[in-house]
C-alpha cells in the first residue's frame, strides 16, 4: 500500500494486490491521480486506487454495474449511485475509488507495444476523470474526455522527462535488450492473435524446407528470405493499422474501414507476390524433377 496525505495537495491511497506489488510503481500511480485532481481544481480531494486481478474486477463489475465480465478499469464516484468500495473518513472531500485489473492492463500494454507503466498511468487518469464527472456516453462527451486525458498524460510525460538525469537518458537510449524485448513482444502478439500470420509462418517453413531439398543457390535463398520477410512485414503493419483504428474508435466510420481495407489489401498483394516468386524459384526445379521421374 502507498498512502500520501498532505495539507497542500490531494490525498491518494494506492492499494496494490500482493501478486502485483513488484510490477507496479505505486508512486507513479499516485502522481498520475494527483495530477488529474490538481488540474481539475480538486487540490484537497481524496481518492483510493486499487490494483487487483481480473476476477475481483469482474465481481465488482457484476455486483455494482450488472455487467458480468472483466474490464480494465472501474470508477466508483463517491457522489454517484454506486456503492463505494472503501468508506472514507472525510466524506465531504472523498471523490471515490478507481479499481484497475493488472492482468488486463498488462495484456493491453503488450498489444499496444508499450510499457505496462504507461498503460497503468492511462487507466489511472481515465478512471480519475470518471470520478470527476467525465464520461463517454455520447460522441461529444467522449471527445471532451479524450482531449482532457491526452492533455494530462502529455503533462505527465513532460514531467517525467524533466526528472530524467543525463545518466538515466543515456541508459534508456542504449538499453538495446529492452528494445528487442518490445519487438519480440510485438511479434509474439501478431503470431498469437492473427490467424493469417500463423498460416504465413507455416508456409514459410514449408518453403524453407523445400528450398533446402532443392538446394537453391545463395542468390535464390536471398530472394526467398526477402519474400518471406516482405509478407510478414505486411501482415504486421496490417495488425498495427487494425489496433490503431480500434484504439481511436469502436464505432463504424468509413475512413476507419478504408484504412483497414487498404492494410488488408497490402497483405493480399504481398501474398500474391510471394506466390509468383515461389513459382519462379521452385517451378523449374520441380518440373525438371517431374520430367526425370517420368
Amino acid at each position: 500500500m502507498h498512502l500520501s496525505r498532505s495539507p497542500f495537495g490531494p490525498t491518494v491511497e494506492v492499494q496494490v494486490a500482493a501478486a502485483f506489488a513488484r510490477q507496479v510503481d505505486a508512486t507513479d500511480l499516485h502522481a498520475a491521480a494527483a495530477a488529474v485532481l490538481v488540474s481539475e481544481g480538486q487540490v484537497d480531494g481524496e481518492i483510493t486506487l486499487v490494483v487487483t486481478d481480473d476476477a475481483q474486477v469482474r465481481e465488482l463489475n457484476a455486483r455494482y454495474r450488472g455487467v458480468d465480465s472483466a474490464t480494465d478499469v472501474l470508477a466508483f464516484p463517491a457522489r454517484g449511485p454506486e456503492k463505494r468500495l472503501v468508506e472514507p473518513q472525510e466524506a465531504a472531500k472523498y471523490l471515490g475509488d478507481v479499481i484497475i485489473a493488472y492482468p488486463r492492463a498488462s495484456a493491453q500494454a503488450e498489444a499496444a507495444a508499450h510499457p505496462v507503466a504507461n498503460e497503468l498511468r492511462l487507466l489511472v487518469v481515465h478512471g480519475t476523470l470518471h470520478l470527476l464527472g467525465y464520461g463517454h456516453a455520447t460522441p461529444e462527451e467522449e471527445a471532451a474526455m479524450w482531449a482532457r486525458q491526452e492533455e494530462i498524460l502529455a503533462g505527465l510525460k513532460r514531467s517525467i522527462k524533466e526528472q530524467e538525469t543525463p545518466q538515466m537518458k543515456s541508459k534508456w537510449r542504449s538499453d538495446l535488450p529492452t528494445s528487442f524485448g518490445y519487438a519480440l513482444a510485438g511479434l509474439r502478439h501478431v503470431l498469437r492473435t492473427q490467424r493469417n500470420a500463423r498460416i504465413h509462418l507455416i508456409i514459410a517453413l514449408l518453403a524453407i524446407t523445400l528450398a533446402t531439398v532443392l538446394r537453391l543457390s545463395l542468390v535464390e535463398w536471398a530472394i526467398l528470405a526477402l519474400t518471406i520477410g516482405f509478407v510478414f512485414v505486411a501482415e504486421m503493419f496490417n495488425s498495427v493499422a487494425e489496433a490503431a483504428v480500434d484504439a481511436l474508435t469502436q464505432r463504424f466510420h468509413p475512413l476507419a474501414k478504408t484504412a483497414k481495407d487498404i492494410a488488408a489489401g497490402a497483405v493480399i498483394f504481398a501474398a500474391i507476390i510471394s506466390v509468383i516468386v515461389g513459382l519462379l524459384l521452385f517451378g523449374p526445379r520441380l518440373w525438371a524433377l517431374w520430367q526425370g521421374v517420368r
